[in-house]
Protein backbone atom coordinates (compact mmCIF):
# COMPACT_ATOMS: atom_id res chain seq x y z
CA UNK A 1 0.00 0.00 0.00
CA UNK A 2 2.91 2.77 1.13
CA UNK A 3 4.57 1.45 -2.53
CA UNK A 4 1.06 2.77 -4.52
CA UNK A 5 1.33 6.11 -2.89
CA UNK A 6 4.81 6.56 -3.28
CA UNK A 7 4.46 6.23 -7.01
CA UNK A 8 1.62 8.21 -7.36
CA UNK A 9 3.40 10.79 -6.40
CA UNK A 10 5.50 10.13 -9.04
CA UNK A 11 8.61 9.88 -6.72
CA UNK A 12 11.18 9.74 -9.08
CA UNK A 13 11.32 13.13 -10.33
CA UNK A 14 10.10 14.98 -7.03
CA UNK A 15 13.11 15.97 -5.76
CA UNK A 16 13.61 18.81 -8.99
CA UNK A 17 10.24 20.36 -7.65
CA UNK A 18 11.69 19.84 -4.09
CA UNK A 19 14.65 22.03 -4.95
CA UNK A 20 12.39 24.78 -6.92
CA UNK A 21 11.45 26.77 -3.52
CA UNK A 22 15.37 26.11 -2.24
CA UNK A 23 16.83 27.71 -4.86
CA UNK A 24 14.37 30.24 -4.86
CA UNK A 25 15.85 31.04 -1.51
CA UNK A 26 19.56 30.51 -2.36
CA UNK A 27 18.91 33.30 -4.91
CA UNK A 28 18.55 35.64 -2.01
CA UNK A 29 21.55 35.22 -0.71
CA UNK A 30 22.57 38.97 -0.65
CA UNK A 31 19.08 39.62 0.81
CA UNK A 32 18.91 37.76 3.66
CA UNK A 33 19.94 34.96 6.14
CA UNK A 34 19.58 31.37 5.11
CA UNK A 35 18.66 28.75 7.16
CA UNK A 36 19.19 25.36 6.85
CA UNK A 37 15.84 24.10 9.17
CA UNK A 38 14.09 26.15 7.10
CA UNK A 39 15.59 24.88 3.43
CA UNK A 40 14.82 21.69 4.55
CA UNK A 41 10.66 22.70 5.19
CA UNK A 42 11.01 24.92 1.63
CA UNK A 43 12.32 21.61 0.43
CA UNK A 44 9.32 19.76 1.52
CA UNK A 45 6.75 22.30 0.61
CA UNK A 46 7.77 21.47 -3.05
CA UNK A 47 7.81 17.60 -2.54
CA UNK A 48 3.99 18.30 -1.33
CA UNK A 49 3.56 20.38 -4.36
CA UNK A 50 4.92 18.41 -6.84
CA UNK A 51 2.84 15.16 -5.30
CA UNK A 52 -0.62 16.89 -5.77
CA UNK A 53 0.28 17.62 -9.16
CA UNK A 54 0.90 14.53 -10.37
CA UNK A 55 -2.02 12.50 -7.92
CA UNK A 56 -4.29 15.30 -9.68
CA UNK A 57 -2.85 14.38 -13.13
CA UNK A 58 -3.13 10.60 -13.14
CA UNK A 59 -6.80 11.50 -12.06
CA UNK A 60 -7.94 13.55 -14.03
CA UNK A 61 -5.99 11.53 -17.00
CA UNK A 62 -6.70 7.93 -15.90
CA UNK A 63 -8.80 7.17 -19.25
CA UNK A 64 -6.46 8.09 -21.19
CA UNK A 65 -3.85 6.65 -19.15
CA UNK A 66 -5.78 3.24 -19.36
CA UNK A 67 -4.70 3.36 -23.46
CA UNK A 68 -1.32 2.66 -23.04
CA UNK A 69 -0.08 -0.19 -22.25
CA UNK A 70 3.07 1.00 -21.42
CA UNK A 71 1.63 3.01 -17.87
CA UNK A 72 -0.43 -0.12 -16.25
CA UNK A 73 2.36 0.07 -13.40
CA UNK A 74 0.36 3.23 -12.60
CA UNK A 75 -1.36 2.58 -9.36
CA UNK A 76 -4.90 4.33 -10.38
CA UNK A 77 -4.54 2.20 -13.83
CA UNK A 78 -4.11 -1.01 -12.18
CA UNK A 79 -6.37 0.11 -9.53
CA UNK A 80 -4.53 -0.29 -6.31
CA UNK A 81 -5.68 2.96 -5.83
CA UNK A 82 -9.19 3.92 -5.50
CA UNK A 83 -9.67 7.48 -7.72
CA UNK A 84 -11.38 8.79 -4.13
CA UNK A 85 -8.42 7.97 -1.77
CA UNK A 86 -6.09 9.38 -4.50
CA UNK A 87 -7.97 12.78 -4.23
CA UNK A 88 -7.78 12.63 -0.68
CA UNK A 89 -4.32 12.03 -0.78
CA UNK A 90 -3.70 14.74 -2.82
CA UNK A 91 -5.78 17.65 -1.02
CA UNK A 92 -3.74 16.45 2.45
CA UNK A 93 -0.59 17.60 0.27
CA UNK A 94 -2.19 20.45 -0.38
CA UNK A 95 -3.13 21.59 3.10
CA UNK A 96 0.22 20.46 4.58
CA UNK A 97 2.06 22.69 2.36
CA UNK A 98 0.28 25.99 3.59
CA UNK A 99 0.40 24.58 7.41
CA UNK A 100 4.21 24.40 7.10
CA UNK A 101 4.65 27.86 5.70
CA UNK A 102 3.72 29.42 9.55
CA UNK A 103 7.36 28.35 9.91
CA UNK A 104 8.14 31.25 7.84
CA UNK A 105 5.70 33.76 9.50
CA UNK A 106 7.05 37.42 10.58
CA UNK A 107 4.76 39.60 9.73
CA UNK A 108 1.37 39.76 7.49
CA UNK A 109 1.97 41.86 5.06
CA UNK A 110 5.26 39.54 3.72
CA UNK A 111 2.55 36.43 5.06
CA UNK A 112 0.10 37.10 2.23
CA UNK A 113 2.47 37.96 -0.11
CA UNK A 114 4.16 34.61 -0.32
CA UNK A 115 0.98 32.60 0.41
CA UNK A 116 -0.40 34.28 -2.79
CA UNK A 117 2.81 33.10 -5.14
CA UNK A 118 1.87 29.65 -3.42
CA UNK A 119 -1.98 29.58 -4.00
CA UNK A 120 -0.67 30.85 -7.38
CA UNK A 121 1.89 27.64 -7.70
CA UNK A 122 -1.60 25.49 -6.95
CA UNK A 123 -3.99 26.60 -9.01
CA UNK A 124 -1.51 26.94 -12.00
CA UNK A 125 -1.01 23.63 -11.47
CA UNK A 126 -5.12 22.50 -11.27
CA UNK A 127 -5.16 24.36 -14.28
CA UNK A 128 -2.84 22.59 -16.16
CA UNK A 129 -3.91 18.99 -14.90
CA UNK A 130 -7.55 19.93 -15.74
CA UNK A 131 -6.97 21.24 -19.60
CA UNK A 132 -3.36 19.74 -20.48
CA UNK A 133 -5.14 17.52 -23.04
CA UNK A 134 -8.41 18.99 -23.96
CA UNK A 135 -6.35 22.01 -24.92
CA UNK A 136 -3.22 23.03 -27.06
CA UNK A 137 -0.13 25.06 -24.99
CA UNK A 138 -1.49 24.28 -21.26
CA UNK A 139 2.56 23.36 -20.56
CA UNK A 140 2.63 27.38 -19.79
CA UNK A 141 0.50 26.74 -16.67
CA UNK A 142 2.42 23.86 -14.91
CA UNK A 143 5.74 25.81 -15.83
CA UNK A 144 4.00 28.85 -14.29
CA UNK A 145 3.02 26.72 -10.91
CA UNK A 146 7.15 26.17 -10.63
CA UNK A 147 7.87 29.59 -11.68
CA UNK A 148 5.69 30.88 -8.24
CA UNK A 149 7.22 28.13 -6.32
CA UNK A 150 10.22 29.31 -7.24
CA UNK A 151 9.25 32.93 -6.31
CA UNK A 152 7.48 31.99 -3.18
CA UNK A 153 11.23 30.56 -1.78
CA UNK A 154 12.28 33.50 -2.73
CA UNK A 155 9.93 35.76 -0.68
CA UNK A 156 10.56 33.81 2.41
CA UNK A 157 13.41 35.92 2.27
CA UNK A 158 12.87 38.84 2.08
CA UNK A 159 11.94 41.34 -1.46
CA UNK A 160 11.93 40.16 -4.57
CA UNK A 161 15.56 40.51 -6.45
CA UNK A 162 16.06 40.77 -9.87
CA UNK A 163 18.39 37.53 -9.90
CA UNK A 164 15.11 35.55 -7.78
CA UNK A 165 13.47 36.78 -11.07
CA UNK A 166 15.49 34.91 -13.86
CA UNK A 167 15.72 31.93 -11.50
CA UNK A 168 12.05 31.56 -11.30
CA UNK A 169 11.79 31.95 -15.24
CA UNK A 170 14.80 29.53 -15.55
CA UNK A 171 12.96 26.94 -13.64
CA UNK A 172 9.41 28.07 -15.38
CA UNK A 173 11.13 27.50 -19.03
CA UNK A 174 12.68 24.06 -17.20
CA UNK A 175 9.34 22.86 -16.46
CA UNK A 176 8.10 23.98 -20.37
CA UNK A 177 10.39 22.05 -22.02
CA UNK A 178 10.07 19.01 -19.55
CA UNK A 179 6.22 18.91 -20.35
CA UNK A 180 5.69 20.48 -24.02
CA UNK A 181 8.62 18.62 -25.62
CA UNK A 182 9.72 15.68 -22.98
CA UNK A 183 6.41 14.53 -21.77
CA UNK A 184 5.02 14.87 -25.12
CA UNK A 185 7.02 12.64 -27.06
CA UNK A 186 6.69 10.19 -23.88
CA UNK A 187 3.01 10.22 -24.38
CA UNK A 188 2.74 10.57 -27.91
CA UNK A 189 1.18 7.01 -28.37
CA UNK A 190 -1.57 7.11 -26.27
CA UNK A 191 -2.50 10.77 -26.75
CA UNK A 192 -3.27 10.55 -30.05
CA UNK A 193 -5.25 7.28 -29.23
CA UNK A 194 -7.01 9.57 -26.61
CA UNK A 195 -7.82 12.91 -29.25
CA UNK A 196 -5.58 14.53 -26.78
CA UNK A 197 -5.26 18.33 -28.14
CA UNK A 198 -1.65 18.58 -26.95
CA UNK A 199 0.57 21.30 -28.53
CA UNK A 200 3.00 18.08 -29.95
CA UNK A 201 -0.32 16.48 -31.59
CA UNK A 202 -1.90 19.81 -32.88
CA UNK A 203 1.42 20.41 -34.85
CA UNK A 204 1.58 16.72 -36.33
CA UNK A 205 3.62 14.88 -33.70
CA UNK A 206 2.42 11.27 -34.14
CA UNK A 207 2.96 7.54 -34.21
CA UNK A 208 2.61 5.25 -37.10
CA UNK A 209 3.25 1.71 -37.26
CA UNK A 210 5.38 2.04 -34.56
CA UNK A 211 6.77 4.96 -35.69
CA UNK A 212 7.74 8.50 -34.76
CA UNK A 213 7.10 11.70 -36.70
CA UNK A 214 8.53 14.81 -35.11
CA UNK A 215 7.49 18.24 -37.17
CA UNK A 216 10.15 20.64 -37.61
CA UNK A 217 7.90 23.36 -36.05
CA UNK A 218 7.66 20.90 -32.82
CA UNK A 219 11.59 20.48 -33.06
CA UNK A 220 12.29 23.84 -33.26
CA UNK A 221 10.07 24.82 -29.99
CA UNK A 222 11.87 22.67 -28.14
CA UNK A 223 15.15 24.24 -29.50
CA UNK A 224 14.43 27.81 -29.05
CA UNK A 225 13.10 26.82 -25.20
CA UNK A 226 16.61 25.84 -24.40
CA UNK A 227 18.14 28.88 -26.25
CA UNK A 228 15.78 31.04 -23.87
CA UNK A 229 16.71 28.93 -20.98
CA UNK A 230 20.58 28.91 -21.83
CA UNK A 231 21.05 32.49 -22.45
CA UNK A 232 19.28 33.51 -19.20
CA UNK A 233 21.67 30.74 -17.52
CA UNK A 234 24.35 33.58 -18.70
CA UNK A 235 22.42 36.66 -18.10
CA UNK A 236 23.55 37.29 -14.42
CA UNK A 237 26.98 37.11 -15.22
CA UNK A 238 26.81 40.09 -17.68
CA UNK A 239 23.78 42.19 -16.64
CA UNK A 240 23.56 41.49 -13.01
CA UNK A 241 27.61 41.88 -12.07
CA UNK A 242 27.23 37.98 -10.26
CA UNK A 243 30.69 37.07 -9.35
CA UNK A 244 32.30 33.64 -11.41
CA UNK A 245 34.88 31.72 -11.73
CA UNK A 246 36.17 30.46 -15.03
CA UNK A 247 35.82 26.88 -14.30
CA UNK A 248 31.76 27.67 -13.02
CA UNK A 249 31.63 29.35 -16.74
CA UNK A 250 33.50 26.15 -18.74
CA UNK A 251 31.06 24.14 -16.75
CA UNK A 252 28.28 25.86 -17.58
CA UNK A 253 28.92 25.70 -21.44
CA UNK A 254 29.88 22.20 -21.15
CA UNK A 255 26.40 21.39 -19.80
CA UNK A 256 24.68 23.54 -22.06
CA UNK A 257 26.40 22.03 -25.62
CA UNK A 258 25.88 18.55 -23.75
CA UNK A 259 21.97 19.30 -22.54
CA UNK A 260 21.82 20.40 -27.11
CA UNK A 261 23.53 17.21 -28.16
CA UNK A 262 20.60 14.76 -25.67
CA UNK A 263 18.36 16.90 -27.25
CA UNK A 264 19.39 16.21 -30.88
CA UNK A 265 19.50 12.12 -29.70
CA UNK A 266 16.15 12.19 -28.21
CA UNK A 267 14.45 13.91 -31.63
CA UNK A 268 16.66 11.50 -33.53
CA UNK A 269 14.93 8.45 -32.33
CA UNK A 270 12.75 7.11 -35.12
CA UNK A 271 11.09 3.63 -33.31
CA UNK A 272 8.93 4.53 -29.96
CA UNK A 273 10.16 2.50 -27.73
CA UNK A 274 9.07 4.89 -24.21
CA UNK A 275 11.98 3.01 -22.46
CA UNK A 276 14.74 4.43 -24.37
CA UNK A 277 12.50 7.74 -24.41
CA UNK A 278 12.57 7.74 -20.72
CA UNK A 279 16.55 7.51 -20.45
CA UNK A 280 17.19 9.70 -22.63
CA UNK A 281 14.48 11.94 -21.04
CA UNK A 282 16.08 11.30 -17.49
CA UNK A 283 19.86 12.65 -19.10
CA UNK A 284 18.64 15.63 -20.13
CA UNK A 285 16.46 16.49 -17.05
CA UNK A 286 19.37 15.87 -14.97
CA UNK A 287 21.50 18.23 -16.58
CA UNK A 288 19.32 20.98 -17.57
CA UNK A 289 18.79 21.04 -13.60
CA UNK A 290 22.09 21.21 -12.78
CA UNK A 291 22.95 24.59 -14.76
CA UNK A 292 20.82 26.75 -12.19
CA UNK A 293 22.75 25.70 -8.65
CA UNK A 294 26.34 26.09 -11.04
CA UNK A 295 24.76 29.58 -11.71
CA UNK A 296 24.43 30.39 -8.29
CA UNK A 297 27.09 28.35 -6.66
CA UNK A 298 29.40 31.94 -6.86
CA UNK A 299 26.92 32.80 -4.00
CA UNK A 300 27.61 30.10 -1.75
CA UNK A 301 29.21 27.00 -2.54
CA UNK A 302 26.66 24.96 -0.80
CA UNK A 303 24.06 25.19 -3.46
CA UNK A 304 25.77 23.11 -5.46
CA UNK A 305 24.82 20.48 -2.86
CA UNK A 306 21.27 20.90 -4.20
CA UNK A 307 22.58 20.28 -7.83
CA UNK A 308 23.39 16.83 -6.04
CA UNK A 309 19.57 16.01 -5.00
CA UNK A 310 17.25 15.20 -8.27
CA UNK A 311 19.74 12.98 -9.99
CA UNK A 312 20.68 11.00 -6.58
CA UNK A 313 16.88 10.73 -5.76
CA UNK A 314 15.82 10.23 -9.25
CA UNK A 315 18.51 7.20 -9.00
CA UNK A 316 17.39 5.76 -5.58
CA UNK A 317 13.89 6.30 -5.90
CA UNK A 318 14.20 3.61 -9.25
CA UNK A 319 15.75 1.61 -7.36
CA UNK A 320 14.03 1.69 -4.71
CA UNK A 321 10.07 0.99 -6.62
CA UNK A 322 11.36 -0.63 -10.04
CA UNK A 323 15.17 -1.82 -9.97
CA UNK A 324 15.96 0.36 -12.52
CA UNK A 325 18.11 3.13 -13.03
CA UNK A 326 17.09 5.35 -15.68
CA UNK A 327 13.51 3.69 -16.22
CA UNK A 328 11.17 4.60 -13.76
CA UNK A 329 8.06 2.68 -14.95
CA UNK A 330 5.33 5.17 -13.80
CA UNK A 331 6.77 7.93 -16.04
Amino acid sequence: MLRDYLEITRLFNMGLTGVAPVLGAFSMWTEGTLNLFKLLILFFIGCLSHAYGFILNDIIDIKVDKLSTDLTARPLVRGSISRQNAAIFAISCLVLSFILTWFFFSDLRRYLIMGSFLVIAYASATIYDALSKKYPGMDIFVAGAVFFLILFGASTIGPLSLLAWVVAFIGGLQVLFMNMINGAIKDIDHDEKGLARTFAIRLGAKVQAGVITLPVSFKTTGYGIELIRSVLIFLPFIVLGLPYDYWQLGLLVFLTALIFFMIYKLYAIRTFDRSRIRRFIGIIVIFMYATTPVMLSSLDWHVLLVALIPPLWFFCSNLLLHRTIFEPKTM
